[in-house]
């Protein structure tokens, strides 16, 4: 069986270290014997698996993993350069339009210095001109507001004379004119009071009227035509006398 302790040399078997081999990958070569004792199927266990079946499947899965991790890695590494120069090239690109946008925002500065500088000399000599005119203005107001004053002052004067005398005026109107109501209500009530005078006057010969109508009609009732001694005569029934004897 291969990989046996008796097959070992004496300084293994003391846990001597044994030279590193190098592996094929790092330029070493597995020796003949170990791939005849490999590749030769052991009569003895022809039915079994070799051991280092499963070891070498994975070792061979373990170089393909690492092949394909640096292949991987060589284009990655490929990819990135080829960015870190596009990267450089932009950055590049980035510091010239810089650069560039520096000189123009500092001519563009400059320009708006001198110009904010001319707007606040322009902006002084206008105030300046602005409160002379101010001033200038408020002393004309000012002057006005004395004269409106003034005038206010004498027309409320002359206002005032003017009230009192029309005051006293409608006084003395108003007095008068209480007179004239006095006299009127007098001469007003005497005339009722004649009126009322008359009114009774007239109402009592009316009812003297009215009386002496009654008694006459009364009268008229009882006197009968028949009884008259001028009835018959105008009834025709008889005939006055020319001698002055009766009939």
């Amino acid at each position: 069986h291969f990989g046996s302790r008796s097959a070992l040399p004496p300084l293994a078997l003391v846990g001597a270290p044994r030279p590193r081999r190098l592996l094929p990958q790092e330029g070493g070569s597995i020796p003949p014997e170990a791939m005849a004792m490999y590749n030769t199927p052991n009569l003895a266990h022809a039915g079994e698996p070799h051991p280092f079946d499963s070891p070498f499947e994975v070792m061979k899965a373990l170089r393909r993993d690492f092949n394909e991790l640096a292949a991987a890695f060589k284009a990655e590494q490929q990819q990135r350069a080829v960015e870190v120069q596009q990267l450089r090239q932009e950055v590049q690109v980035l510091k010239d339009q810089l650069q560039k946008e520096s000189h123009e925002r500092k001519t563009i500065c400059h320009q708006t210095v001198q110009d904010l500088t001319q707007v606040r000399s322009d902006q002084i000599k206008s105030l300046e001109e602005m409160k002379v005119s101010f001033a200038s203005s408020l002393h004309q107001l000012n002057q006005l507001l004395q004269d409106e004053m003034r005038d206010r002052r004498a027309e409320g004067s002359l206002r005032d004379t003017r009230e009192s005398t029309e005051k006293s005026e409608r006084q003395s109107e108003n007095a008068a004119m209480k007179d004239d109501i006095g006299k009127h209500k007098q001469v007003f009530f005497g005339a009722r009071d004649d009126i009322y005078q008359k009114i009774s006057n007239i109402t009592h010969d009316v009812e003297m009227i009215v009386t002496a109508l009654t008694k006459v009609s009364v009268a008229k009732g009882q006197l009968d035509k028949t009884g008259l001694h001028c009835w018959k005569y105008f009834s025709g029934s008889g005939m006055l006398s020319t001698g002055g004897g009766k009939n």
